[in-house]
């Protein structure tokens, strides 16, 4: 793989660290983690009105995933190593993702023993950890076997063994072509979940796989962050700034929340895919202009290099803390949940500093034989995360049972 022979014009440079987004990919990761409190609701919380405020406030989090699909897409094609070779590219992948998602498969396999559940069965166990559980037609324990929120990491392996050749396609076409793809990618976004009603149940697959699950159809949110990264990097974006951007993202939600539930998960990401689109460039572009971000923060930017841990370690915190407490008494005042949740929020950045810091890191050091190199604003080598630039992730009850609360 060789780099774009773009660079940005009219800006200081193109190197900059891109620290935006790694706190946004915090604000990403906490919302997938509302998501999931949220679908533990009737766990958490008796007052059913307190409920529907909460479905209301955190259904936002629905989103997460095509954030960070678009994401992904964007800082790998953004970052690409001049002399890079697609076996170090995917070695790199390998070496990020992986470790965590073993030993998170490890911890689901303890407490689903603990919970007295059949946890040997092999189909699952092969899917799982060869991250192919995403691909199978209708298989919901499949898809959400042991640590649920894996499922993502089956679309982004896919996304990772495509960058190559996508990446080599890209670069040979003119920006306008860029702009078209992008354009293209965000109506098909927006229109997917409301166009596969037209057919019934094509092949026999269940909608709610084709838009949410199928990594191929997850993908052109991929290419999508891709060729954004490509415009801003050869000068060529022309968007809003970061507050309207903002505002379009919120305005998204907003529809999205108001949407009828037959249109499933993706119906958030149709009404984000926009926003996102904005967001992303505006942001990449006041990291490489130096100019005034709120996702800049210190702390917020270690949060963001922590994420990725913790989005693997969330609802196996979560699942652990309702068996703890005991399911079979499950509502408990508005306080007391608010408490619970709390309480679980800390449990899971513990954990995910300590998967962080103890597996992630050393892992990527070992297996790319050396310390990691400084990251351009997150984790190097994630899904969704910002790797070096040189100069220039709940339906079936059939065994065993995913450690999850719902779907993302």
């Amino acid at each position: 793989m060789t780099s774009a022979p773009a660079t940005i014009r009219s800006t200081p440079s193109a190197a900059a660290r891109l620290d935006s987004l790694t706190g946004l990919r915090w604000i990403a990761a906490l919302m997938i983690f509302c998501l999931h409190i949220q679908s533990e609701s009737n766990f958490f919380i008796a007052d059913s009105r307190a409920q529907e405020a909460l479905n209301s406030l955190l259904a936002a989090g629905r989103s997460g995933v095509s954030f960070f699909y678009i994401l992904s897409g964007f800082v790998l094609a953004w970052s690409v190593r001049p002399t890079d070779t697609a076996s170090r590219f995917w070695w790199r992948r390998f070496s990020k993702i992986y470790p965590n998602h073993f030993v998170t498969f490890l911890i689901a396999c303890l407490l689903l023993s603990w919970r007295g559940m059949e946890v040997i069965d092999f189909e699952r166990m092969f899917y799982n950890l060869t991250l192919l559980h995403s691909w199978p037609p209708g298989q919901a324990d499949v898809w959400y076997s042991f640590n649920a929120p894996s499922w993502s990491l089956s679309c982004e392996a896919f996304f990772y063994l495509c960058f190559p050749l996508l990446y080599a396609g890209l670069r040979r076409l003119r920006p306008a072509a860029w702009w078209l793809i992008a354009g293209a990618s965000v109506l098909f976004v927006a229109v997917l979940p409301f166009g596969i009603k037209v057919f019934h149940e094509p092949f026999g697959w269940s909608e709610h796989f084709i838009v949410y699950h199928l990594p191929p159809v997850r993908m052109v949110e991929f290419l999508l962050g891709m060729c954004l990264a490509l415009l801003v990097r050869g000068g060529w974006w022309r968007g809003p700034g970061m507050t309207v951007s903002i505002v379009v993202v919120l305005a998204g939600m907003a529809v999205a929340a108001f949407l009828p539930e037959e249109y499933g998960l993706a119906r958030d990401a149709a009404c984000t895919a926009l926003g996102y689109s904005l967001l992303l460039p505006a942001c990449a572009l006041a990291d490489v202009r130096r100019s005034r971000s709120i996702w800049r923060a210190r702390r917020l930017v270690y949060l963001g290099e922590v994420s990725f841990a913790f989005y693997m370690v969330h609802e196996i915190c979560l699942y652990a803390v309702r068996h703890t407490f005991g399911d079979d008494h499950p509502h408990r005042p508005t306080v007391a949940a608010g408490v619970l949740v709390l309480a679980t929020f800390c449990f899971a950045l513990a954990a995910a500093m300590v998967l962080h810091h103890v597996v992630e890191l050393p892992m990527m050091r070992l297996l790319t034989g050396g310390r990691r190199r400084s990251a351009v604003g997150t984790p190097a080598d994630g899904p969704g995360a910002v790797p070096p630039r040189p100069g220039g992730e709940k339906a079936a009850s059939a065994a065993p049972q995913p450690v999850a609360a719902g779907t993302t």
